[in-house]
């Protein structure tokens, strides 16, 4: 239920809306989405069942078009700018693709029918591959989908351009594919920040004081996992801390140490085993 490339050509409408939701903090199985879409072999799924799809994880699909590209867009913008991941209909209404964020002229996309899933493009890619051409009537549109929540949302992503060129690398497919593993464990010990949150470490902080020691005790007391190994564990707790914006408060702190520690050391006898001590 992370990022790697569907299977095959039919899915792409119900991997579009599962990488949608991943920024909401939803994560849900293509296969299921697919079945509440009516996915097909021979017809894929359409927006009526990405709609029904979306509407049963208690989501709404809002959708804009124009024939004009630059106002096209200016309405994408203006839904990535509230935080809403946006599904595309692309290569003449062939595929789907969602945008999840737009900085700096360039905007990130997760395209599962791309080997590496994140993509960064640039307008003049974005308008090629977006562009739809009805020959018979002879016009242009471009068509898109807000994914609009119908609840709170308390720990949305924001998968910046920076976050979205480390994941383009090889090194770092482990996380891709193990991301709502990594959310799941992290959400459970770290807190959504709020406008109102106070008294509390980043985690970029919480692992300021405290890495260099979880690696040690984790690798030294196990004796098999090199300090590299557990530390790029760490790095990817960090890397999905920053995009979900999570935070530890201050009284958590303690707490949160003893679990991040029996998480590693979870992760070090799970992959190399370890005798009874006692």
């Amino acid at each position: 239920m992370s990022f790697y490339p569907q299977p095959n050509r039919y899915q792409c409408g119900p991997f579009a809306l599962k990488y949608a939701l991943v920024m909401l903090g939803i994560f849900k199985n293509e296969n299921k989405i697919g079945i509440i879409a009516g996915s097909t072999w021979w017809a894929g799924t359409d927006e009526i069942g990405l709609a029904r799809a979306a509407s049963s994880f208690d989501c709404k699909m809002k959708y804009f078009t124009s024939d004009d590209f630059d106002e096209a867009r200016k309405m994408l913008n203006a839904e990535l700018k509230k935080g809403l991941p946006c599904i595309l209909s692309v290569n003449n209404w062939e595929h789907w693709i969602s945008v999840v964020n737009y900085s700096q002229g360039k905007y990130v996309v997760v395209d599962s029918e791309l080997d590496k899933v994140i993509a960064v493009y640039n307008t003049s890619q974005l308008k090629r591959k977006w562009k739809y051409y009805d020959e018979e009537e002879d016009y242009y549109s471009f068509d898109g989908y807000a994914l609009k929540p119908k609840f709170k949302v308390t720990t949305r992503a924001k998968i910046k351009l920076s976050h979205a060129r480390q994941l383009m690398f090889k090194r770092n497919d482990d996380l891709a594919k193990k991301w709502d593993q990594y959310f799941n464990d992290l959400i459970s010990i770290t807190r959504p920040r709020t406008k109102i949150t106070t008294n509390f470490l980043t985690f970029d902080e919480f692992l300021r004081r405290h890495e260099h020691n979880l690696i040690k005790i984790v690798a030294d007391w196990h004796g098999m996992p090199s300090y590299s190994e557990i530390g790029k564990i760490i790095n990817n707790m960090k890397f999905i801390a920053e995009v979900y914006d999570l935070i530890i408060p201050l009284a958590e702190e303690k707490r949160a140490l003893i679990d991040i520690t029996s998480l590693l050391m979870m992760y070090a006898c799970g992959k190399y085993g370890m005798d009874p001590i006692y």
